[in-house]
């Protein structure tokens, strides 16, 4: 696989999904497709770290699935990438990006729009349910993974489905002001995901009533303050049990939960799994 990765930058978990091999629905022609999970090493700068030529009429989309990432634009300007967040960016804008904090996973994935898609660039898209878009990229990776033709049209057609999911919440969300109070507390918590949060530090983060925070968090990501805080949490031991090794104590203990019996209660209510059940897998290095 060496000469054909995308970049030359070591990450923790990085997984060529699509590469080398177009896939064309009637929408796009999907160009690449990785899955990255990131650590606070992962710093990527284009185009000295991609070993692919840029491309000038793609685009390329992040979606953010949970931690947070740092984007720079060749303007200089610098973007925030949090959990649950969508952006779509021609590829000869960016100059790096990079995980802030605890971790990044990202789906990255680069594609040519076959016909008129009104994309809108450089802006933040905010996903109200991202367990829903998790789940959808997942069963198109799996898709995708049965390397065979027809799975594959399938694949790249529900990936064309979601990009324009994703573009109409754009649309949707644009002029609702409360939004940006939601996603600056989300962008605190992807952050600093190892802090013990209270509802009131958030509300101040919102400038708003820890009531009116509730009703707002209610509104965007279908949970409370406290439930978005604790999923975060939970979905990002998954994640470090499973590609960094850790222990259940090691888990419970960066992720600030009471003790390993509280966080293996919550992570089996959510996942229907204890924690000690998730498979470690040896990291990916990739250069």
């Amino acid at each position: 696989m060496t000469e054909h990765l995308h970049v030359k930058n070591e990450t923790t978990f990085n997984t060529p999904i699509v590469i080398d091999n177009s896939a064309v629905s009637s929408g796009i022609t999907l160009l690449a497709l990785w899955n990255t999970l990131a650590d606070r090493d992962y710093h990527v700068e284009w185009p000295k770290d991609r070993l692919r030529p840029l491309i000038d009429g793609s685009v390329i989309a992040l979606y953010t699935k949970q931690g947070h990432g740092e984007l720079t634009l060749t303007s200089g300007e610098v973007i925030q990438l949090e959990g649950s967040t969508v952006i779509f960016l021609h590829p000869t804008s960016i100059h790096s990006y990079q995980c802030k904090g605890l971790l990044w996973e990202v789906f990255l994935m680069e594609f040519i729009p076959n016909g008129a898609i009104n994309l809108i660039y450089e802006q933040l898209i905010t996903l109200t349910n991202n367990e829903f878009f998790h789940q959808e990229m997942m069963e198109i990776v799996t898709l995708f993974q049965k390397n065979d033709s027809d799975y594959r049209h399938l694949a790249t057609a529900s990936l064309t489905k979601t990009i324009y999911h994703w573009l109409t919440l754009s649309k949707v969300k644009k002029l609702d002001h409360n939004l940006a109070r939601v996603q600056n507390v989300i962008t605190q918590i992807h952050l600093n995901m190892t802090k013990k949060w209270t509802v009131k530090e958030m509300a101040e983060i919102a400038e708003c009533t820890e009531q009116s925070l509730r009703k707002m968090f209610l509104k965007y990501t279908k949970q409370t303050p406290k439930e978005y805080y604790l999923n975060t949490r939970l979905i990002a031991s998954k994640s470090l049990l499973k590609h960094k090794n850790y222990n259940v104590s090691q888990a419970a203990l960066e992720l600030n939960f009471y003790d390993a019996f509280h966080f293996s209660k919550a992570f089996k209510r959510k996942f229907g799994t204890s924690p000690s059940n998730i498979k470690s897998t040896t990291p990916t290095t990739i250069k």
